[in-house]
């Protein structure tokens, strides 16, 4: 996540710095100073100028605020097509305030595998996976082969329309587990 106030104040501080003055005291830099150099401060009016052009829309302010949601705030959440757990908390973030810290995937999984919809495999001595038990297939979280870029099949997790439903139906829980 970006800290958006950071970014203003790189943005504020290269602009005057490619200006030749410097950002901590606001007077000029001495003329032999490196920011005076030509290369230099066309370079720092480049980053300035992509710094402005940076999109924050999608970002939201580091708060301390934690998540919280009630059952009817999320009755107002767009249940997606089956998707990635990753892919249904950032829906369900899009509808919190923005001072607020957004629910995390590790939070959810945490929920689901201590509620008995998911456990954890041994992919091999290295890795573990999260898969659906019996009780989180009725639910409807169901795994797919897919096939990555080079051809590889690998196995994704989906979490349907009925099993996004019981995350939203238990999101008080969800956001009080620890």
């Amino acid at each position: 996540m970006i800290d958006i106030t950071k970014l203003n104040t790189a943005k504020d501080w290269i602009g005057k710095l490619a200006n030749g003055i410097n950002p901590l005291t606001s007077e000029p830099v001495k003329e032999e100073d490196i920011v005076n150099n030509v290369h230099i401060s066309r370079c720092l009016f480049f980053v300035r100028e992509m710094l402005e052009k940076f999109d924050l829309s999608e970002y939201k302010p580091k708060s301390n605020r934690t998540f919280w949601m009630s059952v009817k705030e999320a009755e107002q959440i767009d249940i997606l097509a089956p998707c990635g757990i990753a892919q249904f908390t950032r829906t369900i973030n899009k509808y919190i305030p923005t001072d607020m810290k957004p629910l995390s995937v590790a939070t959810v999984i945490k929920w689901l595998r201590n509620n008995g919809y998911l456990y954890e495999a041994n992919i091999d001595e290295k890795h573990k996976r999260n898969l659906p038990t019996e009780k989180g297939v009725q639910i409807g979280i169901t795994v797919k082969i897919q096939q990555n870029l080079e051809g590889k099949n690998y196995e994704r997790v989906f979490y349907d329309i009925s099993a996004q439903r019981v995350i939203l139906d238990n999101i008080e829980s969800i956001a009080a587990y620890k």
